[in-house]
């Protein structure tokens, strides 16, 4: 018994011995032989797995991939019936000659990638226009299946399909070329080597045939349903399989490579980056005036990511808060600019008023048509204003029919005696114009007819007009502008240069024909509206 102990000591001290001798270096490579042997042997069952997985990985991107086909497919029938049942009603409520027919089959060619034929029916089925060549089928038109209905032609070479009102009557039909259907379907940068069949019941539409078996290529299928499960899409690809150079790149790197490689990812994924990738989605996803932002909870995030995500809490809530400020601000402006306008109309109807009272009062006629003459000026500022402040809300600009008609009456009713029977028309087109436009030609026209007044009273014609868009002729015709009818010499001074100076503000040249007592001149409008 002692001599077995002895014996067992004797050899571990020739152990210890050996090992002492053995040089730093070789006890690491020892050492670290042994302890990563364990993890060589995963890394080939891991290869093998990897292997399978790779092929999981290829069944399900052929899988993804006739879906992404499947969908493109169905959002372009989707875009196709959205466009005609938009149009349905409009069709059916205007006349045969409306081109709102020919309008919806212009849409219906340019929402989709590729071309098609399509037919449109008013609210009785009967045919109101269809494309160029396209005769819709007849079994498609008397259908009354349901709201609507795909077919496959029997030759397999075009996609039909109806759509059908709640009483059954066809409101339109469309036919996608098998060429078109096979662009539609096709992705840019993926391989072309597949074949694709679209199929219902019986009929078949060979979209794509480029697939070629062999004896080392294994075949991967997939299938989706495609409107409504009505057609059925087939994809068969290759799945090419894992590779001598594959394999040996995936066992031959150092184990110790690998075995940090997957700690650090551990560790830099749990604790960075998942933590970060969903951070970024609530981020997104988040909406100026939301006041939180729906972070996910983490059990072992960094401490700063947390940090970051409170941070953006703060940053939101504060965002939300000055957005309700500036509302707040903006209707403040609004209500403020109202009342601005409705003070300045209401002290300029105060100052006309009076400036009328005085002109009545006078007992001197030229003093009375000094008021006269000035009230009219501030009758022409405040229809500006109160045409500027009726238009404020819909900020279209100031309406220019309504603005020389008013100004026309006001014009009319403070005329002297010596015009009492001048008349003033009016051919007005409905443009808009901005403040600085209107107040302008509200002068122009009030100095205008008040010459006309004082020079013989003769009617007075105002036409705006034109075809050219942003600007529109204005024009003031009456026999007291012609050339030789008499007035007053410093009269037709004053109104010379007034007038050249208001055609200026407006930034165009006053023209005068003195045969026909015609001035006219060119001004900026905002838009037109309807008459």
């Amino acid at each position: 018994m002692g001599r077995d102990v002895t014996q067992e000591r004797e050899d571990r001290g020739w152990i210890s011995e050996k090992w002492v001798g053995l040089s730093t270096g070789l006890k690491m490579m020892l050492i670290l032989s042994l302890g990563l042997l364990p993890l060589g042997i995963i890394a080939i069952l891991a290869s093998v797995q990897t292997a399978q997985e790779n092929n999981s990985r290829r069944i399900e991107d052929t899988r993804t991939r006739v879906e992404i086909k499947a969908q493109r497919l169905n959002s372009s029938l989707s875009r196709s019936a959205l466009t005609i049942r938009a149009a349905s009603a409009a069709i059916a409520r205007t006349p045969a000659d409306s081109d709102i027919c020919e309008t919806t089959l212009q849409r219906l060619s340019s929402v989709q990638a590729t071309a098609g034929h399509y037919a449109l029916f008013a609210g009785d089925g009967t045919l109101r226009c269809a494309t160029p060549g396209f005769v819709p089928p007849p079994e498609l038109v008397d259908s009354k299946g349901g709201r609507t209905n795909v077919q496959i032609s029997r030759d397999g070479e075009a996609l039909r399909f109806a759509l059908y009102d709640n009483r059954g009557m066809v409101e339109g039909i469309g036919e996608l070329s098998r060429e078109g259907l096979s662009q539609i379907t096709y992705i840019p940068g993926t391989s072309p080597a597949f074949n694709l069949l679209l199929s219902q019941g019986n009929r078949r539409m060979v979209l794509r045939n480029l697939y070629k078996d062999g004896p080392f290529v294994q075949t991967i299928s997939a299938r989706a349903p495609v409107a409504g499960d009505r057609l059925m899409l087939e994809i068969a690809a290759a799945a090419t399989p894992i590779g001598t150079t594959e394999f040996v790149m995936m066992i031959l790197p150092v184990l110790m490579w690998i075995f940090s490689a997957v700690i650090g990812w551990f560790i830099v994924n749990g604790l960075l980056l998942r933590p970060l990738g969903r951070m970024q989605r609530a981020i997104a996803s988040y909406r100026p005036g939301d006041q939180n932002v729906d972070l996910p909870r983490s059990a072992t995030p960094a401490r700063e990511i947390g940090e970051l995500g409170e941070a953006f809490h703060q940053v939101a809530r504060t965002v939300a808060r000055h957005e309700a400020d500036l509302e707040a601000a903006v209707e403040r402006q609004k209500k403020l600019v109202r009342e601005v306008h409705h003070r300045v109309k209401n002290n300029l109807q105060v100052v006309a008023s009076l400036l009328n009272l005085h002109s009545r009062g006078s007992k001197n006629e030229d003093v009375a048509a000094a008021y006269a003459s000035i009230q009219r000026r501030v009758d022409a500022l405040a229809v500006v204003h109160r045409n500027h402040y009726a238009e404020l809300e819909e900020n279209r600009g100031v309406a220019m029919r309504s603005l020389i008609s008013e100004l026309g009456a006001n014009l009319r009713a403070t005329a002297p005696a010596s015009a009492s029977s001048m008349t003033i028309r009016l051919d007005i087109e409905p443009y808009y114009a901005n403040q600085d436009v209107a107040v302008s030609v509200a002068f122009l026209i009030t100095e205008i007819v008040e010459y006309a007044m004082f020079c013989g009273g003769h009617p007075v014609t105002i036409s705006l007009s034109g075809d050219n868009p942003g600007h529109a002729r204005l024009s003031l015709q009456s026999d007291s502008l012609k050339a030789g009818v008499p007035c007053d010499e410093m009269l037709t001074d004053r109104f010379t240069r007034i007038v050249t100076g208001l055609s200026r503000q407006l930034r165009s040249t006053i023209e005068h024909d003195e045969e026909k007592g015609l001035y006219s001149l060119d001004v900026a409008v905002v838009n037109k509206g309807e008459r």
